[in-house]
Formats: C-alpha cells, sequence, structure tokens
C-alpha cells in the first residue's frame, strides 16, 4: 500500500509541476515583448515540424499512389503496343496473340537458391499457372501456382528457373538460368563456340515459348567463357533490379489453347 501511494504522489507532483511550469510561461510572456517574441518563435518552429512531418507522410502516400496509377498505365501501354506491333500481320485474324493483367507484390524473397514472388492476382483476376511475368525492366519469373486472389511466381532467381533467350543483334539463342550468387547476374549457357557474342549486346525473350513473347528485355552481356571446347557460357548482367520489385504485368497468351493443343500432338 505505501509503494502505491508513493507512486500516486510522485505522479501528483509531477503534474503540479508541469502545472506551474505553464503558469510561470505563460506570465514571462505576457510580461514582455522580448519573451513574447521568443515564445512564439519556440511555438512557431514546433508547430512548422509537424506540418512539415505532416507534409512527408502525406506525400508518402499519394506517391504510392501514383505509383499504382503508373504501373496500371503501364499495362495498358503494353497490351496497345504488342497489338500495334503484331498488326503488321494481318492475317491472324486478331488485334493481339497477348495481354496483360496488373499486380502489385506482396512478397519477395531474393536470399535463396529458390526465389519465390506473390503477388495480389489470383484466379478470379484470370490468372493461370505457367503465365509469365515481366517488370517494368524485364523478365521477373512464371507463374507456379493460383489461389483465389494471390498466385505464386517462381522468380528469375531461383536455381530451377530456365528460359529461352536470344542475343542480339547476332540472333544466336541459348537458356538462360540463374547462377544463385549475384541478384543482378544469369547465365546463358551451350551456345555455340563460334557465336559472334560481343560484350554489351542484348538478350531478350526468344519467343520460342507460349509463356513469354519475343523481345522482351533481359539484361546485356558482361563476359563470356568458353566450356569443355566446344561451347561458351556468358554472364548478364539483368535490367530488373529485384531488391526494388513493387508492380508486375502478368501475361495472358490468347491463344495457349490452340498452340498447347498442336504440340501434344508431337509428345
Amino acid at each position: 500500500m505505501r509503494r502505491g501511494h508513493s507512486f500516486v504522489q510522485k505522479i501528483t507532483v509531477f503534474l503540479l509541476f508541469l502545472v506551474l511550469q505553464g503558469i510561470a510561461l505563460l506570465l514571462m510572456a505576457k510580461s514582455s515583448v522580448y519573451q513574447q517574441a521568443g515564445m512564439s518563435h519556440f511555438f512557431n518552429a514546433g508547430r512548422s515540424k509537424v506540418w512539415e512531418y505532416q507534409d512527408n507522410i502525406l506525400n508518402y502516400f499519394k506517391l504510392n499512389s501514383i505509383n499504382r496509377e503508373l504501373a496500371e498505365e503501364n499495362t495498358r501501354l503494353r497490351t496497345l503496343l504488342f497489338a500495334k506491333s503484331e498488326s503488321a500481320y494481318p492475317n491472324t485474324g486478331t488485334d493481339s496473340l497477348f495481354a496483360f493483367i496488373g499486380a502489385e507484390v506482396v512478397f519477395n524473397s531474393t536470399s535463396r537458391l529458390q526465389n519465390y514472388i506473390v503477388i495480389n492476382r489470383g484466379s478470379k483476376h484470370g490468372v493461370e499457372p505457367d503465365m509469365g511475368v515481366i517488370g517494368s525492366h524485364g523478365v521477373v519469373g512464371i507463374v507456379q501456382s493460383v489461389d483465389k486472389n494471390y498466385a505464386l511466381v517462381r522468380s528469375l532467381l531461383n536455381t530451377r528457373f530456365q528460359i529461352n533467350v536470344r542475343v542480339t543483334p547476332g540472333q544466336y539463342t541459348g537458356t538462360l538460368s540463374w547462377n544463385g550468387k549475384s541478384i543482378r547476374t544469369a547465365t546463358i549457357s551451350d551456345m555455340p563456340q563460334h557465336s559472334s557474342v560481343s560484350l554489351g549486346d542484348t538478350v531478350v525473350t526468344s519467343g520460342f515459348s507460349e509463356i513469354f513473347p519475343a523481345h522482351i528485355p533481359i539484361g546485356v552481356i558482361k563476359a563470356t567463357s568458353i566450356k569443355k571446347g566446344t561451347y561458351m557460357d556468358a554472364n548478364v548482367e539483368l535490367f530488373q533490379n529485384f531488391n526494388t520489385l513493387e508492380y508486375v504485368n502478368i501475361i495472358r497468351s490468347l491463344h495457349i489453347g490452340e498452340i498447347k493443343a498442336l504440340l501434344q500432338d508431337y509428345e
């Protein structure tokens, strides 16, 4: 009981001290023009700081909104771009072979050998397994499994991920995979030794797949090496920074059913 009484007494004394301090400051401000100016400057400075923090918080949420709007606009522009690029083939009977679904990244791992990404679009948005996923700077991964509202994406930063690519301008093809080391570097394996691949050449998707359209950017050649005397490997610096990944596009092939049906005849 004594201990509780002592605590209450300390709180009472502290509150009384604050009240007396407030009265003293008020009397000082009223008694002198100099003190009034000083007090006014103090409170104005404090108020300015509060406004500054408030403005920063509002700008932060406003920036998120702007980024989301830009991502949605990017999705629309990609759809229009592919429709326009494919219009050179009038006999296809369609405006575009691909459509894009915008999504936001809600989980992204980069520190493992098998990295995955979770996005906030699922089956009710038209997302299905084996759809390609790209970011603002290039290939991101492939949808592995889908729930109603979310999808799990196998990241390009996954040692089990492989994609057929083309090196331009030489047009040589190869298989790109991640080496499990730097998140900014992947490797193209088993290109013919005579391939005229140069440092700085651009690496893009080959289009030899129903998952990714051709010419989606991936990275640039940074180094090459001869493997077993007959094949060449190339290190690729990736365009996409996975540490800053926020918004992606899921690629929906509009003719994937027909393509798979045709391929079944050869399996």
